[in-house]
């Protein structure tokens, strides 16, 4: 167990979460160490685990974070409201707005019993954001985007947390040694982002060509076509990596890339977590100038942002120079040791409750006690957190708030996930 906090009298605030990985640590796991940092009495689970039921009794703000509505969380909502709680939902993604399925760039989906079944996720998230009293965002997009179908929206930026820190610490004192080469590097957490990658595929490819000390390393999921087959040995691919050993992997190389079909909404709704990752180990990015990045990223300083295949070019030309990416990766560093820690968030997400609080009508308010300047290890959650729940205890989980249909069908796409790299999806 983490050692407990004993917190200001404000009302207890339960987080659950519906999804799983990256998007649960950042927004539920950070927002649950942000939370006690500041003093506040928290807690987090997983909408599958049976503890949460019991949590929302008690507490005086519920954050839904990625739950798609049902008769479980229905009965959630009604025990917050009936105490006159307050329910919020929080998005990192563009999944609560069924329109925008079209612009899902994933393999899954040629299978027509997982689209179906995701478009009625949409479906419910979309009334789960319905049924809130307003919403958390990771960007100022969604906040809008939220706001369009009426509900209100604050924005609380994704950061580092303090276990990401001390990594990232210890990786940029072992950097790779200046070796003559020149490592260009992308990181992809999902097999989402082959069109975003293909955009900039002949500016990579010339880089290459006009460069031959010039490497692509490409770390986790993408599929490179045969155009790519001049370059096999200059170009290296790698197995996704856990999160905690991601800074020392981006610390081998010397410029990391961002890029994002623009045109696409799933793609403006994307936070700057891969800038942040990167300057966290003094690597700078080239990314696509999204409303997060162009945040995030003061161009020609702690970052370059490119609209075309010629900024992409003049990008990775200008940063095969050491000194200049040394530099820029180093005022990108600093930058967000300044602004993406969690202290910085600790105080900023109390501000933003009472703002919420203030205008929901509700005269609950957060006070912070003191933001810890150390030790910080008792803020880490265990390990052991990120391995739940268990496929088994999901599928219950389905089974008694969807049935047996809906069982049956997460069952069968889970199954031809599995067999995919044997008999690929027509």
């Amino acid at each position: 167990m983490l050692p407990s906090i004993t917190p200001w009298s404000s009302p207890p605030i339960l987080i659950i979460t519906g999804a799983k990985g990256d998007t649960r640590r950042y927004r539920a796991f950070h927002l649950y160490q942000q939370l006690r940092m500041a003093g506040v009495e928290a807690s987090t689970f997983h909408i599958s685990d049976a503890r949460a039921s019991a949590q929302a009794e008690k507490c005086g703000v519920l954050v839904l974070h990625r739950v798609p509505n049902d008769s479980i969380v229905a009965r959630l909502i009604d025990s917050v409201r009936r105490r006159s709680g307050l329910v919020l939902v929080d998005h990192d993604d563009l999944i609560f707005d069924p329109a925008a399925f079209q612009w899902i760039d994933s393999p899954d989906f040629q299978d027509p019993i997982r689209a179906q079944l995701y478009q009625q996720e949409m479906l419910r998230q979309q009334r789960t954001v319905q049924l809130s009293d307003a919403v958390i965002t990771s960007t100022d997009y969604l906040a809008e985007t939220v706001r369009q179908i009426g509900k209100p929206a604050w924005v609380h930026r994704n950061a580092a947390n303090q276990e990401m820190l001390e990594i990232s610490t210890r990786a940029f004192g072992q950097k790779r040694q200046p070796d003559g080469k020149y490592v260009i590097g992308y990181a992809s957490g999902t097999p989402t982002h082959n069109r975003d990658f293909a955009m900039i595929a002949p500016a990579l490819m010339e880089t290459l060509n006009l460069n031959p000390r010039a490497e692509l390393w490409i770390i986790g999921h993408l599929d490179l076509d045969p155009a790519w087959q001049p370059f096999k040995d200059r170009v290296r691919s790698f197995k996704p990596v856990p999160w905690r050993d991601l800074p020392f992997w981006l610390a081998k190389i010397d410029v990391n890339l961002a890029p994002l079909v623009l045109d696409n909404p799933f793609s403006q709704s994307k936070s700057e977590i891969k800038f942040m990752e990167a300057a966290l180990v003094g690597v700078p990015t080239i990314a696509s100038p999204t409303d997060a990045f162009t945040f995030a990223i003061r161009s020609g300083e702690n970052g370059l942002l490119a609209l075309s295949l010629q900024d992409w070019h003049a990008g990775l030309e200008a940063l095969a120079d050491p000194t200049q990416r040394t530099d820029m990766g180093e005022m990108a560093r600093k930058g967000v040791l300044a602004q993406y820690t969690p202290q910085i968030r600790s105080q900023q997400i109390v501000d933003l409750l009472n703002q919420i609080a203030s205008y929901c009508g509700s005269t609950d308010q957060w006070q912070v006690l003191a933001i810890p300047t150390g030790p910080l290890e008792q803020y880490n959650w265990p390990a052991a957190w990120e391995a739940g729940p268990s496929l088994v205890k999901m599928g219950v989980y389905s089974l008694q708030s969807r049935g047996i249909l809906t069982l049956l069908k997460q069952l069968w796409i889970t199954l031809r996930r599995f067999t995919a790299r044997w008999i690929p999806y027509r």
